[in-house]
């Protein structure tokens, strides 16, 4: 299985799509990519990594999988009990964990929540959910309900050019224009002439009510597998108030800090591949 094949698992509310690759004799990992991205986000490492069994997937509202069913929200813990699904449904009991960003956040959650499952977690560029001020909580909730009126007459967003799209993306964030592409290509189609975006336009609603910074360190703490944080240098989390006390709570976390942006493991594989490589290999034993 040393080629890239498409496949669908049944998530909670309708079919994942995934990009499996690698070994299919080889340990079992996981890769949970982050918002508005796919399951191409994980490609330039897995392909320097031949010797695990990848399976990266689609969340929710992303790439070629469904999206959530009408009037339903994209709430991250829903997130989590995709994963459960899919893990199941694949038939896996124990398996190692890849995420990055929103992925990394569902990737520690799922970690601590069912640790007999997770044999190995690896973390880049995020560390558990997004929190919130409980003084916020309002301000946030009324954001959320806000959308709904928006959120009846939202159409897939459609470009007229590829490029204009590629220079769009490129804008929003600091990445390389050939990651761009890597992640378009899977995250969009052609139709009647114009770049359609397979995104669900829900997914840029704000959730109704973020966790405290309380309890996602309680969560942190409840992992028990040995964990992986690679952050890039000039990317989202070192520069965040929360993430050293994050970092000291997750029981003997090793971090990693590697030159690059948000994306490094797009941007940067030959930096990151091996670092997530040794790290799996260390464990890599018992099958599913």
């Amino acid at each position: 299985m040393t080629q890239e094949t498409e496949t669908t698992i049944q998530g909670l509310t309708g079919k994942i799509a995934a990009i499996q690759s690698g070994s299919e004799g080889g340990f079992p990992v996981l890769c949970l990519h982050g918002w508005l991205d796919n399951a191409s986000s994980f490609t330039p490492v897995c392909r320097s990594l031949p010797d695990h069994r990848w399976i990266s997937i689609d969340l929710p509202g992303h790439g070629n999988s469904a999206h959530r069913p009408p009037g339903c929200i994209y709430h991250f813990t829903d997130y989590v009990a995709d994963v459960y699904q899919v893990a199941k449904n694949l038939g896996f009991d124990r398996f190692s964990l890849v995420g990055h960003s929103l992925g990394a956040g569902i990737a520690a959650t799922f970690a601590a929540s069912f640790p007999a499952c997770v044999n190995r977690l690896v973390l880049i560029d995020g560390i558990g959910p997004i929190s919130g001020d409980d003084d916020d909580t309002l301000d946030q909730f009324r954001r959320s309900m806000a959308f709904l009126n928006e959120g009846e007459t939202l159409q897939l967003s459609e470009y007229r050019s590829w490029d204009g799209l590629v220079d769009k993306r490129l804008r929003a964030g600091r990445i390389n224009r050939s990651s761009v592409e890597t992640l378009l290509r899977r995250g969009t189609f052609r139709q009647n002439g114009k770049i359609v975006v397979r995104s669900d336009p829900r997914l840029k609603q704000h959730s109704p009510v973020y966790m405290s910074q309380g309890k996602v360190l309680s969560i942190l703490h409840g992992i028990s597998a040995p964990t992986l944080l690679i952050l890039a240098r000039d990317g989202l989390v070192i520069p965040r108030k929360s993430t050293n006390r994050r970092i000291r709570a997750v029981p003997g976390l090793v971090v990693e800090e590697v030159e690059g942006h948000h994306h490094v493991h797009m941007d940067h594989p030959e930096t990151v591949a091996p670092l997530i490589g040794r790290f799996l290999s260390a464990a890599s034993v018992g099958r599913p």
